[in-house]
């Protein structure tokens, strides 16, 4: 059966706003979307912001701001050296002096005339918005949080006491909890388990090729998909991973459709796919949007989410919330 997929605004409407912000996201819903996903870092005083990178000079205008000059340091990672400013040095009160900046200039100029303006929004602000009105739903990753618990930042934790203390559920929102990290994503839904605290959410693992690959090394697919059915609702796969390798001299941009959607619905989970943003397209944008379509997900994250809206009208075809909360 083809599912037409539910299109979700990836950190808001980012083809055209600095990701992550509350303008992001209020153009994403008024272009039509049916839910608005946002990034989750921890603070140094333990308060959830929405931002994507650690590294706060990526997105922020922190390395314009002289009174943080010598907040300036080399972050250690397994697998580089990232020279920045981290979120996790800054309070809250510290972050809300930043202003967003786009992250891809060269790419999306059109946003970047926007740097300098827009306010970095906390997890509060976010859930409090004027876009969370009854019956919309709000996707909430937790990153990186394994780098976070090396100082002593438990964000999965702070979700489940921020979600706990808000009246999200009263004002009739429905949300949708993800990350990469498996037992993260399990302590959280443990954590709000525990308070009685289910309703209205979803949970959902992201995963991508090189994580399936360290995982195939000890277990296989089914057991894999398996495990995951029996612990959350959904996974949510990059598309890259969900289509067959193209045969040597192949012109085409994608290989045909391989079986993890399948074998994940038919396990009872929930499928959803990222990213689409039109700049990868090889040929037409049209041919581009068609392949996610062709996924038979649930749901496709984009960062122009109102051309792949206009995609699937043109094409005769509607868009729904299947798979949402």
């Amino acid at each position: 059966m083809q599912v037409i997929p539910a299109i979700f605004g990836h950190r808001g409407a980012c083809g055209y706003r600095p990701e992550n912000t509350i303008e992001s996201f209020e153009l994403a819903f008024a272009q039509g979307v049916a839910a608005v996903e946002c990034d989750l870092l921890p603070t140094k005083d333990g308060k959830l912001v929405v931002l994507h990178d650690a590294d706060l000079s990526t997105t922020t205008t922190v390395a314009q701001l002289s009174q943080f000059a010598d907040r300036r340091r080399i972050l250690h990672l397994p697998w580089r050296d990232i020279d920045g400013w981290f979120v996790q040095d800054f309070t809250l009160d510290e972050i809300r002096m930043l202003r967003a900046k786009e992250r891809l200039p060269e790419e999306r100029s059109g946003s970047a005339k926007f740097d300098g303006q827009f306010k970095i929004p906390s997890l509060e602000e976010f859930l409090n918005a004027d876009f969370a009105t009854p019956g919309r739903t709000l996707i909430l990753e937790v990153k990186f949080a394994w780098l976070f618990k090396t100082v002593g930042l438990d964000s999965g934790a702070l979700l489940v006491e921020a979600l706990l203390a808000s009246d999200w559920r009263e004002r009739g929102l429905k949300l949708v909890i993800e990350t990469f990290d498996y037992e993260v994503l399990r302590e959280i839904k443990a954590g709000l388990a525990a308070a009685g605290s289910l309703e209205g959410l979803t949970f959902v693992l992201l995963t991508e090729q090189w994580r399936i690959d360290d995982i195939l090394k000890t277990e296989t697919a089914e057991a894999f998909l398996a495990r995951c059915a029996a612990d959350f609702d959904g996974i949510s796969f990059d598309h890259n991973m969900l289509s067959a390798p193209l045969p040597e001299g192949s012109s085409a941009q994608f290989g045909a459709p391989n079986s993890w959607v399948a074998d994940a619905r038919a396990l009872g989970l929930t499928v959803f796919s990222w990213t689409a943003k039109v700049e990868s397209a090889k040929y037409s944008i049209e041919e581009y949007f068609q392949h996610f379509v062709d996924l038979n997900v649930d749901g496709v994250f984009a960062d122009q989410p109102d051309l792949f809206l206009n995609f699937l009208e043109n094409s005769g075809l509607t868009s729904t919330v299947a798979g949402v909360a």
